[in-house]
């Protein structure tokens, strides 16, 4: 009974930290929010000199040309998520157009296909295949942001080693803000129908003053998930809060 109830309490402590440190939107907890959560605490106080931010947009349907809209009206570079061989022409070529203006690409898996299960080797060439078939699109893949985001939110350990020796940096499902731009995993803030604007702008207050690193999510190829609205609202909040929305540059 102590042992568990010693247990019970670090857990509760370690909740409690996480949350100061790395507020949660809702009530979003998984094991990744944790994983990430503690990560967070392991780093410590950010490095970075400012907040950044940035904005991903998953999957690449038709819905990235509502996204570019908001993005234009905003006053920011939007980054995608893509899907590389599930994308429509027009999708496609909208998007290596815009990244030559300084859109931000980034991997989502070849055809979206569940990593759970698959070793090192498959997830190798998934993610190799993502390349040659961006660049077969017209992509510049010199210029794809390190950024992997796995498919379906799949996170273990093989795909986070993966990752890892292939220089890039993992985004999971956990719903925190990050410490700074340069550790492997980070969380990611969802934007929708849903959102709380009242929490949004105090959760993004606290990662300002911790000169934190912000990364929406939204999903437009989802309509029923993405507002148009709400994701204006909050991107404008962020940018008008002084958030620097290019942290690759």
């Amino acid at each position: 009974m102590k042992k568990g109830a010693i247990i019970i309490s670090l857990i509760i402590i370690a909740a409690i930290i996480i949350w100061l440190r790395a507020p949660i939107i809702g009530n979003e907890w998984s094991k990744q929010t944790i994983y990430v959560g503690l990560l967070d605490i392991w780093y410590g106080s950010s490095t970075d000199d400012k907040a950044y931010a940035i904005w991903i947009d998953d999957d690449s349907t038709i819905g990235v040309f509502k996204v570019k809209q908001i993005a234009d009206e905003v006053g920011i570079h939007p980054y995608f998520a893509v899907i590389a061989d599930k994308m429509e022409q027009v999708v496609a070529d909208s998007l290596a157009s815009w990244q030559r203006q300084g859109a931000g690409i980034v991997l989502h898996g070849l055809r979206h296909e569940r990593w759970w299960d698959w070793d090192a080797s498959q997830i190798e060439n998934d993610i190799r295949k993502s390349y040659q078939r961006l660049q077969e699109q017209g992509f510049d893949t010199t210029q794809i942001i390190k950024i992997v985001i796995p498919p379906h939110g799949c996170n273990n350990r093989t795909i986070r080693k993966v990752i890892a020796q292939e220089g890039c940096q993992m985004i999971s499902g956990a719903t925190l803000v990050n410490p700074d731009r340069h550790v492997f995993q980070f969380g990611r803030i969802g934007i929708g129908p849903d959102t709380n604007l009242g929490a949004m702008r105090e959760m993004l207050q606290k990662a300002y003053d911790r000169k934190a690193f912000i990364i929406f999510g939204t999903h437009s190829s989802i309509p029923e998930i993405f507002s148009t609205e709400k994701t204006r609202e909050v991107l404008t909040m962020a940018k008008e809060m002084g958030f620097c929305f290019e942290p690759y540059e």
